[in-house]
């Protein structure tokens, strides 16, 4: 059963998101100590945290729909294939030699960008797919506004399609991954540390801990500097045991961080901010 605190916190929050303009700085309090997820509040403490949704509660529905059909429109000119709109026109190739097509080497040319958006929404996808593997929301598709690109029957070229038919040249990240160790060991902080920042700490813990710790992030008016202050916890919190670790043993450590307590992690970086 929910206990009496947590039904007060569903309640602060609730007072807070029912007011015509939102206190920002309260929601901030509230969503820095975790966001309770029943009712959609994490989803909407989001949205309105990161900016997309503004704080005068009488235009959210009016900014949604502009924003989803602004999304439709951002797909439908730079995703679906370059010249369809042309082809449908019923313009005539006179003269292929001076009109864009996929082998064109011209830095300008529709074709060119088209294929680079395609890596990069391949990687994505790939990202995607396996940062979750176990979870089906990450192997499928979302309601917005994945049929125009991922239907099979439309008669543009799919994204599943294209996830098929390529296969994308990966980079080797060096994974040699420490931090404040000692010296001898080499063990540098750019190396562990970039995968910590680039995925915002997606791979260090479960899930419902990387939610957590992203209420936190999403609520600090400086999320990225107190993101640093994040990872510095972390190797706070290990810092005996990396003193005493051969280069090896703390590979293994900074690969598989061993604290599963991120309320833990929260506390120190909070404990680093305030010190400041």
């Amino acid at each position: 059963t929910m206990s009496s605190l947590h039904k007060s916190r569903i309640a602060d929050f609730q007072d807070v998101l029912k007011e015509p303009s939102i206190a920002l700085e309260k929601l901030r309090e509230l969503s820095f100590s975790g966001i309770p997820c029943e009712g959609g509040l994490r989803c909407l403490c989001w949205k309105i945290l990161l900016n997309y949704l503004p704080l005068e509660r009488a235009s959210w529905t009016s900014i949604l729909a502009k924003q989803r059909e602004l999304y439709s429109q951002f797909l439908r000119e730079m995703i679906i294939q370059p010249g369809i709109a042309k082809a449908n026109m019923g313009v005539s190739r006179e003269d292929v030699t001076f009109e864009d097509h996929p082998l064109n080497p011209s830095p300008d040319s529709r074709w060119n960008t088209y294929f680079k958006d395609n890596e990069v929404l391949l990687q994505i996808d790939k990202d995607v797919r396996r940062l979750c593997p176990d979870i089906s929301f990450f192997q499928r598709a979302t309601e917005y506004p994945c049929l125009l690109i991922l239907d099979p029957q439309n008669e543009f070229e799919t994204l599943r399609k294209r996830v098929e038919q390529t296969t994308l040249k990966s980079q080797t990240v060096a994974r040699n991954r420490s931090g404040v160790t000692n010296q001898e060991q080499n063990i540098k902080p750019q190396f562990f540390a970039f995968r910590w920042l680039t995925l915002l700490l997606s791979q260090e813990f479960l899930l419902p801990d990387v939610i957590r710790i992203w209420d936190s992030l999403f609520a600090d008016d400086n999320r990225f500097d107190f993101l640093l202050l994040v990872c510095c916890a972390m190797l706070i919190l290990i810092r005996e045991q990396l003193l005493e670790g051969d280069f090896t043993v703390n590979m293994r450590l900074l690969q598989d961080y061993p604290i599963t307590d991120v309320c833990q992690i929260l506390q120190k970086a909070k404990e680093l901010q305030d010190s400041k």
